[in-house]
């Protein structure tokens, strides 16, 4: 029997080097293209590289291919690439011919179809209004939808060099920490593979951005987070990780989702005059320079996440 401990470092290391290596070759491809977003909160409207995301499959696709010669279960890990590649190519489809949101929304739902015919993961879910229940094959496109809303809420809780690299970075290595306590050997090595590919990019993403990870890389990390907890049964962990992300959620959908990342002051600070996303708090009419708005946002994140090992910690020891 393979030690969990092996893939946990090898794979990861793969998918770091080829995102790391890799970065910088697509950035300059993706520029000469005119596949660009502006940095809003810079003098000049500078136009940064967009669709990172692309390395970020990369970095994914290694790995698990040599995922293949070890000893895992390999429609576990098929599941949550497919799902994960067609988010990323979601995301790409949006970075390229920017979709209508109601389009988005639609095509979104499509991405955890697989869950429809692999039906890997239990079934069981802890939260519901009844108390514990078994739902059983009604499970299945309540999952679909959980890996839509999920890919949606980590695409809207974005607009800052590095927030959601490092967001994505903090509930992954939160909850593959949670799912190794749970001895959910997949969900890890998936989670720790994505985090290893976000910790790369970050190189490049964060303040001041030399690329943008695009919709093709947060509908990537959202999808890939949300399999990971669905076939590694990680639910309530994995909802107590992601709370940033839900309230982020609610206080868009309160704003009806309108976009903005606040306004950009003579001296490069952020200020807004309503609260109407997470980040908007720290920034609520006091100009905020924008590394802090990001760092406090990934300690909201990194909060969250320490609750979901410590839940997961305890739950197995004093429960199971």
């Amino acid at each position: 029997m393979m030690n969990i401990y092996t893939p946990l470092i090898l794979l990861p290391s793969i998918s770091f080097i080829t995102v790391y290596i890799s970065t910088p070759y697509i950035s300059k491809r993706l520029e000469e293209k005119n596949i660009v977003g502006i940095d809003l909160h810079k003098k000049g409207n500078q136009k940064i590289p967009t669709a990172g995301g692309i390395a970020l499959l990369l970095g994914f696709t290694g790995a698990l291919t040599i995922a293949g010669i070890l000893d895992l279960d390999a429609k576990a890990l098929m599941l949550i690439y497919i799902t994960a590649t067609l988010a990323c190519l979601l995301g790409l489809l949006d970075d390229l011919l920017t979709l209508s949101k109601k389009t988005l929304v639609l095509f979104s739902i499509l991405i955890g179809t697989p869950f429809l015919t692999y039906h890997k993961g239990s079934t069981f879910v802890t939260l519901t209004p009844f108390g514990p229940q078994d739902l059983g094959i009604a499970f299945w496109p309540l999952a679909l939808l959980g890996v839509a809303f999920l890919a949606n809420s980590v695409n809207i809780y974005a607009g800052f060099n590095g927030l959601e690299a490092g967001l994505g970075l903090i509930t992954s290595t939160s909850l593959a920490i949670s799912a190794t306590i749970y001895g959910s050997k997949e969900s890890a090595i998936t989670l720790s593979i994505l985090a290893a590919s976000l910790l790369a990019f970050l190189k490049y993403n964060y303040y001041p951005a030399k690329t943008f990870i695009g919709n093709s890389g947060t509908y990537m990390t959202g999808a890939i987070i949300a399999s990971a907890i669905i076939v590694g049964t990680i639910k309530t962990a994995g909802i107590i990780a992601c709370t940033p992300y839900i309230i982020n959620f609610i206080l868009r959908a309160k704003d009806k989702f309108q976009w903005t990342v606040g306004t950009t002051t003579e001296d490069n600070k952020i200020i807004s005059q309503k609260i109407c996303s997470l980040w908007s708090i720290f920034m609520y009419k006091k100009p905020t320079d924008e590394k802090t708005v990001v760092k406090k946002c990934w300690t909201i994140q990194a909060i969250f996440g320490t609750l979901a090992i410590m839940y997961s910690y305890i739950t197995v020891n004093y429960f199971i």
